[in-house]
C-alpha cells in the first residue's frame, strides 16, 4: 500500500489550492508548498484563490488532491467550504487548515468538520510542506488515483465516472464536464424532485440567478444526447416551482395516476 501511494505522489504532480484571501501569507504558502515537495522530488500543480466564491467555481471544475485553507476568508468561514466539498464533489480533496487561531477548541472544531491537518501562523516553511505531504500520502492510501473505473449502468446508458465518458446502447456520446456531472446526478437519483438551487449549487459550485436559462439547455441538452425519452423508458420533467425529476416510465405513469385519483376525491 505505502509503495502505490508512493508510486502515485512520484509520477503524477500533486493538484494543490491555497485558499487564502491575504496575499502576502498566500504566496508564503504556495512558495513553501513548491519547495518542500522539489525537495522530496515530488511535482506540484499549485493553484492560488483569494475568495470561497472563486474556489467553489474552480473546484466545481477541476480536482485538487490537497487544500490549504485559511480559516477565516472574507465573506465567508472557511469550515463551510470542508462542507461543501463533503456535500457537492464527486472526490473530495484533503484538507489542511492554515490559520492564526490556536485555540484547543478550533482545533477540535476543525477536525470534527473533516479537517485532515491543522497549522498556526506564523508557520516553519519546512513543517508546513511536510504536514502537507503527509497528508497528501495518506489522502491517497484512502482514495487512490489510479482506481478501479467507476460506472454507473441503467438501461441503455453507461457513465464512466473516472472518465466522465457516456454511452449510449454502446456508443460513446460527447457530454461537456457540466452535462456529465447533470447526467449523473439525475441518474443517481431518479424518480427524486431535485431542486433548482441544489442543482446550480451541485453542478456550477454557486447558485446562478434564478431568472437564467443555464440550467433548462443543459436539461435540454442531455435529455436529448442521452435519450431520456418515453421511447427508452424515461420521463425528464420539470417539477413546478420546484426544479426537475427523472423518472422512470412506470414511476411517470403512476404518479399520474394518482393525481387522477387524487382530483377525483
Amino acid at each position: 500500500m505505502e509503495s502505490h501511494s508512493s508510486n502515485q505522489i512520484e509520477e503524477q504532480p500533486m493538484r494543490i489550492a491555497i485558499v487564502e484571501d491575504d496575499k502576502v501569507f498566500l504566496h508564503r504558502i504556495s512558495k513553501a508548498l513548491v519547495d518542500g515537495f522539489e525537495e522530496r522530488k515530488v511535482k506540484t500543480n499549485v493553484t492560488l484563490l483569494q475568495s470561497s466564491n472563486t474556489f467553489m467555481q474552480v473546484a466545481s471544475r477541476e480536482h485538487f488532491d490537497l487544500v490549504l485553507l485559511n480559516w477565516s476568508l472574507s465573506g465567508s468561514i472557511g469550515l463551510d467550504l470542508i462542507k461543501w466539498m463533503e456535500t457537492y464533489l464527486m472526490s473530495p480533496p484533503a484538507v489542511l487548515i492554515v490559520t492564526q487561531r490556536e485555540k484547543e477548541s478550533d482545533v477540535v472544531e476543525a477536525f470534527n468538520t473533516g479537517a485532515d491537518g491543522f497549522v498556526t501562523k506564523p508557520f516553519r516553511p519546512r513543517e508546513l510542506a511536510a504536514r502537507a505531504f503527509a497528508i497528501c500520502r495518506r489522502h491517497l492510501l484512502r482514495t487512490p488515483r489510479i482506481a478501479k473505473e467507476s460506472e454507473l449502468v441503467i438501461r441503455h446508458l453507461k457513465l464512466n465516472s473516472s472518465r466522465e465518458i457516456a454511452y449510449v446502447n454502446g456508443e460513446e456520446v460527447p457530454l461537456t464536464h457540466q452535462e456529465f456531472r447533470l447526467a449523473h446526478l439525475l441518474l443517481s437519483q431518479i424518480n427524486c424532485s431535485l431542486s433548482r438551487t441544489y442543482l446550480h449549487e451541485y453542478i456550477w459550485g454557486y447558485c446562478h440567478n434564478p431568472k437564467t436559462r443555464t440550467l433548462d439547455v443543459h436539461i435540454h441538452r442531455i435529455r436529448k444526447k442521452l435519450k431520456l425519452t418515453a421511447e427508452y423508458g424515461w420521463n425528464l420533467v420539470s417539477v413546478y416551482g420546484h426544479g426537475y425529476s427523472l423518472q422512470t416510465l412506470d414511476k411517470a405513469q403512476e404518479n399520474q395516476s394518482s393525481d387522477i385519483e387524487a382530483k377525483a376525491v
